[in-house]
Parts: structure tokens; sequence; C-alpha cells
């Protein structure tokens, strides 16, 4: 079957590849600011959600060349192009609530942004579509994480 290609995909497979290379670096970031007692689980959490953001990242670019078009590439541009506004994460290492709220949002807006994805594709991408579920599903499963984390 022939790809159907949208005429906004690329650049929503571009603002993802943005969105996960900067979710990526800011976990890794709080994977190592978070401190405190109860701060190991949570950097812990934070360095594991910060390899899957990075095999996103791989995933979406691959997907973006397959499709003959041409990945994000300048740092300066991830932010201008990501599908989520972009917010310094926390800097108080010891204010792990705060690190939760601000990954939450994050995560949610990621599950918005995919569940997006895949209505667009569904019928025109089998490809792109799978991809956006398999991203759709590691974001919510981030968001009840996080969320049991406040609770």
């Amino acid at each position: 079957m022939a790809v159907k290609k949208e005429p906004t995909l690329l650049e929503d497979l571009n603002q993802a590849l943005a969105a996960e290379t900067i979710a990526a670096f800011r976990y890794l970031y709080l994977s190592k600011m978070a401190s405190g007692l109860d701060s190991l689980p949570l950097a812990k959490m934070f360095g594991e959600m910060s390899d899957g953001e990075w095999g996103h990242v791989s995933l979406f670019m691959e997907r973006i060349i397959q499709l003959g078009g041409i990945p994000v590439s300048k740092p300066a541009e991830w932010e201008k192009r990501t599908f989520h506004t972009y917010t310094e994460p926390p800097r108080r290492g010891n204010d792990l609530k705060a690190m939760i709220r601000d990954s939450l949002k994050l995560e949610r807006s990621a599950v918005e942004f995919y569940q997006k994805l895949a209505n667009k594709t569904k019928d025109s991408d089998l490809i792109t579509y799978k991809l956006a579920v398999d991203a759709l599903a590691d974001e919510a499963n981030e968001v009840q994480s996080l969320q049991a984390l406040l609770e």
C-alpha cells in the first residue's frame, strides 16, 4: 500500500523529533539534579525516561528520512519546532514534587500530540500510525507513573 503523505506529516514528525530531543535532555538533566532523601528512585526513573525519549528520537528521525524529509538538526530549532512550549526545568534539586508536576505537563502534551498524530495517519500511513500509537502508549505510561508519585 502506498503511503498517501499528508502535507503536514513531515512537519508533525519534526515537531515530535524536536520535542523528544528536548524531553530526553530534560529528563537526563532532572536525573542528575534530583537530590534529597527520597530522590534516588525518582532520579532513576528520570534516567529511564530519558533513555526512552532518546529511543523515540531515533525512530522519528528514521521515519522522517524514510519519507524523504530532513530531520531538524539544529539545537536552536528544537525549541522553535517542538509541540510543547519549552520551559526551564526546575533548578532546585530537592523540590521533587515540582520536578514531577513539570514532567507531567510535558507528558500530557505528548499524549495529546501523539493521539492527534495517530488519528491523522490511521487511514493513510500505517507505519507512522504505529509509531504514534507506540509513543502514545509510552507517554501515557509515564503520565500514570508520575501521577502515582503525587498521590
